[in-house]
């Protein structure tokens, strides 16, 4: 059990592969990786080559996705040398021109008809203005992470310091350079600067199946800088024939520099070059409140390894954290890689300790997150919370905004115009808890309890803080030592009593964890969230969790397909967005949530609870009564006053059901005593805890994961071959629920169904 909660990261620089299956237990020291809140469980991939016709990742349609999703980002068009004075400041030296002949080269390059033909002339002539740094031709030599899809810029910029990769390494890549023959590559278009006043709010993106591949590509690389890097922002150059675009990214989109001819204006690129080569770490995007922690002495590193279990020689880093008026520091492995988007809140988590003196003390858990500008940051809710003593939270330990933290993109958005670009803010938080992630059950009584203990902290936070936390997920339950459920992660929390947090048009994007987000708020996108539906979201916690994690005769095609079509079904509506939840109001309303074509190894009351909980949402994705229904009720009603009928038949009728369903919505007090009354059901298995049974897929956009999945079933397809002929698979779309017995019967409260 304690070997179990102990959590740590095994592997600090080398990131966890994103998008995982397995087939057995994880080890202690596999989930030791999983703390990062916002990733996948951790499980290790079959190493087996299974066969070699083994299909291309999916680099071209994930290309695509990172174009569709970062629509509206990207700010500009701007002036070359207006970009240079505002993002790169002027070193005291300058650098010598090119030569005819360096010109002459150059010219070669942007002339050549394919890619390899323009590296070697571009190399030659440029690479001495990156001064003190390491020019590497990487476009033959891929990233070796499986989680990087084979990604490989044209051209990577180290730092001239010790040993430099010869491959694209994007923990250390301080520049991604992509050259591309042509214009017709450009993924922007440029219109009238002077119209615009140096900025505009409309999408300037090609919209080209070449152009989106391109602007795809290049996001894909600035994602993999800030996941393997501590940044702000990052630079890059793309070049088209004999034109080039300079931009600088951060977690609001990109600001991109006008096209410019870099033979003709060979100034501006050669400047660029000088600028960045000779700037400061902190200017080229480093967070300088992460470190290596050089100051630990050797026997103080190893201390803390042990102390975050973690494997000897493992890198240590300084996180410094706002504490009062200054920061403490803590200690701890490089940030897991859980971020699969350029934009949003860009979760990361990761395990630290404390020098107590000047040995290590307990861990502790390290939180940060980029918040809108004028949003609460979650700091301050735990302080709120505190202060209403509201039950299984996570002790605060300290926490703020990162000085400088802040992105830049929004500060050329005309103040008037809409745009999703959003001003963020880098928030750090140190919670004085660890524990281990919902997933890691040990039986499944456990899970109920996790559950019950994080709900009454939601609904205490409801009555007595008057806060709505709006995030209800898998990933934001956690299980401490005592194997009691502890509620995080209230970022996205709102103070009831607060207009101005009222107010959600401040928010661009959709709050909540997609799998977990209720049916109502996903089929109608902008919709006002209500404590209904983080109520629900509960219920979808288990549910995804059962059917994600108990051992089931259910094959592993069908079990993964039923998950998917239940949890991560969308489509994008005429407006451009994001709609789903049609599967999970389907099943609501029939009464077969989670359907009972899936069933457990080994019986337990999990499955029927869920079932229990599950029944009041008929009413709410059901049918109202109609008025027929109503004025038949409402005879009915008054011959029972009469006592001409029983009581009980007015039970059956479905006003009288409906009614009873939405009363129960109204509050989490009836949700939380049919939980408390299961668990005390003497038929809960001792030992029935989650098997690394089925792909488990959270993190990313929605299209993200749908193509994770893809790649995920052909992989398990071509492992089902590797001992037969390959066979289409017959996997089947969930039948269409039937209509079951309610569940919402007086006598039915207590009443725990075995699965």
């Amino acid at each position: 059990m304690q070997a179990r909660r102990q959590l740590g990261a095994n592997q600090a620089i080398s990131p966890p592969v994103s998008i995982m299956t397995s087939t057995h237990e994880s080890s202690p020291e596999e989930a030791a990786r999983a703390a990062n809140v916002g990733s996948t469980p951790i499980v290790r991939r079959s190493r087996t080559a299974h066969c070699n016709c083994a299909p291309p990742p999916l680099q071209e349609e994930m290309k695509t996705t990172l174009a569709n999703e970062t629509k509206g980002r990207y700010v500009g068009p701007v002036h070359p040398s207006q970009f240079l004075d505002d993002y790169l400041p002027r070193p005291n030296s300058t650098p010598t021109p090119l030569s005819k002949e360096e010109l002459e080269t150059l010219k070669t390059a942007s002339e050549a008809k394919s890619e390899p033909e323009m590296y070697k002339s571009f190399k030659e002539v440029l690479e001495r203005f990156a001064e003190g740094m390491k020019f590497v031709d990487t476009s033959s030599h891929p990233a070796t992470d499986a989680s990087d899809f084979g990604l490989k810029p044209d051209f990577c910029l180290y730092e001239n310091v010790g040993e430099v990769p010869k491959a694209a390494d994007f923990s250390a890549a301080e520049l991604c350079i992509e050259l591309k023959p042509s214009v017709s590559y450009d993924p922007f278009k440029d219109f009238d600067l002077k119209k615009s006043k140096g900025g505009s709010n409309d999408p300037f993106e090609t919209d080209t199946v070449i152009a989106n591949k391109t602007r795809g590509q290049i996001t894909s690389y600035a994602i993999r800088q800030f996941n393997y890097q501590h940044r702000f922002f990052a630079f890059s150059v793309v070049v088209f024939g004999n034109h080039a675009r300079l931009l600088r990214w951060d977690r609001g989109g990109a600001v991109v520099s006008t096209r410019f001819d870099y033979v003709k204006n060979s100034n501006l690129l050669v400047d660029f070059l000088w600028r960045f080569s000779h700037l400061p770490r902190v200017d080229r995007g480093h967070d300088p409140t992460v470190s290596p922690a050089a100051l630990l002495s050797d026997e103080e590193a190893q201390t803390a390894r042990e102390v975050l279990n973690l494997k000897a020689g493992t890198a240590l880093f300084e996180f410094k954290v706002p504490h009062k008026h200054g920061y403490k520091s803590f200690y701890g492995p490089h940030f897991p890689y859980p971020v699969r988007s350029l934009i949003g809140r860009s979760t990361r988590t990761v395990p630290v300790c404390h020098l107590v003196g000047k040995k290590p003390g307990k861990k502790a858990f390290l939180k940060e997150y980029w918040r809108p500008a004028g949003v609460r940051g979650e700091v301050e809710v735990y302080e709120h919370l505190k202060k209403c003593d509201v039950p299984h939270i996570a002790p605060l330990w300290c926490g703020g905004d990162v000085p400088h933290g802040g992105t830049r993109t929004h500060e050329r958005i005309k103040p008037k115009d809409s745009s999703p670009v959003m001003h963020l803010c880098l928030h750090r938080l140190v919670l004085d808890f660890v524990g281990c992630r919902l997933t890691e059950f040990k039986c499944t009584k456990e899970l109920a309890r996790a559950v019950l203990h994080a709900m009454t902290a939601h609904w205490q936070a409801y009555k007595r803080a008057r806060i709505l936390h709006r995030d209800v997920s898998v990933d934001n339950i956690r299980i401490d030592e005592d194997g009691n459920g502890v509620m995080i992660d209230w970022e996205l929390a709102i103070f009831l009593d607060d207009e101005s947090d009222n107010n959600l048009s401040r928010r661009h994007d959709r709050t909540g964890t997609w799998q977990f987000i209720s049916a109502a708020l996903l089929m109608k996108p902008g919709h006002l969230h209500v404590l209904q539906d983080d109520i629900e979201s509960f219920v979808h916690v288990l549910g995804w969790t059962a059917l994600s994690y108990l051992p089931s005769p259910m094959g592993l095609n069908e079990r993964t397909h039923l998950v998917s079509s239940l949890y991560d079904d969308s489509f994008m509506n005429e407006t451009g967005q994001e709609q789903g939840g049609g599967t999970k109001a389907v099943y609501f309303k029939s009464g077969d949530y989670p359907p009972e074509v899936f069933t457990l190894m080994e019986p337990s009351p999990i499955l029927g609870l869920i079932r229990n909980l599950a029944s009041p949402f008929q009413a709410r994705y059901g049918e109202p009564p109609s008025e027929k229904d109503k004025k038949a009720f409402e005879a009915l009603d008054n011959l029972v006053l009469k006592g001409h009928l029983d009581e009980e038949v007015l039970h059956t009728h479905p006003v009288y059901r409906h009614k009873l369903g939405m009363g129960r919505l109204s509050s989490s007090e009836w949700f939380l005593s049919i939980i408390q009354d299961a668990l005390k059901c003497p038929d809960w298995p001792v030992e029935d805890g989650g098997a690394d049974r089925l792909v488990a897929i959270i993190g990313g956009t929605t299209r993200q994961r749908q193509l994770a999945a893809k790649r995920i079933r052909t992989e398990s397809q071509l492992l089902s071959a590797s001992s037969g002929p390959l066979k289409r698979s017959n996997t089947s779309p969930p039948p269409t629920p039937q209509d079951k017995r309610t569940r919402l019967d007086d006598n039915s409260d207590g009443g725990i169904t075995r699965g």
